[in-house]
């Protein structure tokens, strides 16, 4: 059986919507692609978390967090839980990754390779597996980037996403050279795309700076996001865009099936 495709869901500016990109392209891969998939939720806020779960994640319940301490606490097997929709598992997050976070930058060896070795019995039993991440360049994303096979890049059209490409491509480049030489940067998504002569003024500033930063990295200008309230609608409902009134369903046929089928390596 083959392992999973780790794929770590990338940028440090928050608010750029890497939580509704990683539930949808879930969605994606198990509904148009029969993929099965897991959701790692790193992000301290819990977002991911609280939209996909099938039930509500007690406070004493065991999470990410407590697999990527230095002394485990729990394995990922004992930490994943059901979600909202079939085909579609869940490694919660949430509050205590702040806590994790800080005992492993204390620790004095493989700090990076903490996800890495907690996934690592799981990858057998998923075909895809999605890190949501927090917008900070820490030692959780350090960890999350150490463990993917692929990197997939959300920005914004607005100066702070153009302005962090830089800072971005020295975590990418610093974890390729000393922590995961295989990991590959797959595209970059326009998330929150708004058609205004402002935002494609930004989104060409993206793309040179991609071409510069990230040069071989394709920028989907023909995968762009809009800035639509139903997206995050139906994901807080519980319901895939596939589910949704027709410009939804053309939004998760265009734009979600292709790139989850490029994380899965099939045809879209």
């Amino acid at each position: 059986m083959s392992k999973a495709t780790v794929t770590s869901v990338a940028m440090q500016k928050g608010g750029v919507g890497k939580t509704t990109c990683t539930i949808c392209l879930a969605r994606a891969a198990a509904v148009d692609h029969q993929a099965r998939v897991l959701v790692v939720d790193l992000d301290p806020q819990g977002n991911t978390t609280s939209a996909l779960a099938a039930e509500g994640i007690a406070a004493d319940q065991v999470t990410v967090a407590d697999t990527i301490l230095p002394t485990p606490g729990a394995g990922m097997d004992e930490v994943i839980v059901p979600t909202v929709w079939a085909g579609v598992d869940l490694a919660p997050g949430g509050g205590t990754l702040q806590a994790a976070e800080q005992h492993i930058e204390a620790s004095p060896y493989g700090r990076e390779h903490r996800l890495r070795k907690a996934l690592a019995p799981a990858l057998e039993k998923y075909d895809l597996v999605l890190v949501d991440n927090a917008p900070a360049l820490g030692t959780l994303l350090v960890n999350s980037l150490t463990a993917a096979d692929l990197a997939l890049l959300v920005v914004e059209a607005d100066q702070w996403s153009a302005d962090g490409l830089a800072l971005l491509r020295t975590t990418l480049d610093g974890v390729t050279e000393y922590s995961n030489p295989a990991l590959r940067t797959v595209g970059t998504v326009i998330n929150q795309w708004r058609r205004t002569s402002t935002a494609q003024e930004l989104a060409d500033e993206i793309t040179t700076g991609m071409a510069h930063h990230f040069p071989g990295v394709p920028v989907w200008t023909d995968r762009r996001i809009p800035l639509w309230q139903g997206i995050p609608d139906h994901i807080l409902a519980g319901r895939g865009l596939d589910e949704g009134p027709p410009k939804l369903r053309t939004l998760a046929a265009d734009v979600f099936r292709p790139i989850a089928a490029d994380l899965l390596g099939v045809a879209a």
